[in-house]
């Protein structure tokens, strides 16, 4: 039985719709597209970040410095780099009908922490208090699909791994939770999730979209 749903954030919650912006950012530094994204997600220093071992606020000079852009403009890089950016509402109601459900239900992500006093990706976009518990990566000091961080989140949601169902665009993070003992879903898109939900009884309002 399911008592509870853990999601992930970036690739699932929030998803880049928009590639405009950060291809700008290419061919504003004469960069293939997709450069900048790749400067961004696969540096070492991001990684160092979203495990904390550095400052977020460092990562992102380290990075704007290795890309040619100007250090006096990097709050308009960050800016602009997540300016596609854009948090799916019917997934955002989905979590709140579902926790009125009874379901608790958590966030487990590999995200770094923000530049601002906050820690919380939801309250980032002024979704404070969207789940019963969240873990960052930057908390465990490991990424996911390491073990440690899918035990972090069912210690904090106090529910047993096949009590838990996790949700992850990544096949690497999906297969991680099974293999702690998860029920695990694959989110390809929101159809199909809701399918996928309902294929396992779970409780999917009426109407979501």
């Amino acid at each position: 039985m399911i008592r509870a749903v853990v999601w992930d954030w970036g690739g699932v919650l929030q998803r880049t719709e928009d590639y405009g912006p950060r291809h700008a950012l290419d061919a504003a530094l004469s960069l293939e597209p997709g450069s900048v994204e790749r400067a961004v997600f696969e540096s070492a220093i991001w990684e160092q970040a979203s495990t904390g071992r550095c400052p977020a606020e460092e990562a992102w000079t380290a990075i704007v410095a290795s890309l040619g852009y100007s250090l006096n403009q990097i709050d308009t890089f960050v800016a602009q780099f997540f300016a596609g950016d854009r948090v799916d509402p019917t997934l955002v109601e989905l979590v709140r009908w579902m926790r009125a459900q009874g379901l608790r239900v958590g966030l487990l992500s590999n995200a770094p922490p923000g530049r601002s006093a906050s820690a919380s990706a939801a309250a980032r976009w002024g979704m404070d208090g969207l789940f019963d518990a969240q873990v960052f990566s930057y908390e465990v000091g490991v990424l996911k699909p390491d073990p440690r961080m899918y035990a972090a989140i069912l210690e904090k949601l106090d529910v047993a791994p096949a009590e838990a169902l996790f949700i992850d665009d990544s096949p690497k993070n999906v297969a991680g939770a099974q293999a702690v003992g998860m029920q695990a879903i694959r989110f390809t898109g929101v159809p199909a999730l809701l399918a996928e939900l309902r294929e396992r009884g779970l409780p999917t309002p009426p109407d979501p979209a």
